[in-house]
């Protein structure tokens, strides 16, 4: 089965990682060159929030 892009979601510059809630409906992504972390609604492919995180984030990890 071939893998295909389903839709785009714009994020900050030097989107770097992402992870998803347990429940699948929000993705966080850090965005290194912006000091951002992008929460995204993954029920209509939108960013709902940014979030101002300490400097060059390139990873992340969420606890439910």
């Amino acid at each position: 089965m071939a893998k295909k892009v389903q839709t785009t979601i714009e994020t900050g510059k030097g989107s770097h990682r992402i992870i998803t809630s347990s429940d699948n409906k929000y993705g966080y992504v850090t965005n290194m060159f912006e000091d951002t972390v992008s929460v995204l609604n993954l029920e209509n492919n939108k960013v709902v929030e940014t979030i101002e995180v300490g400097s060059i984030p390139n990873g992340i990890s969420i606890m439910d």
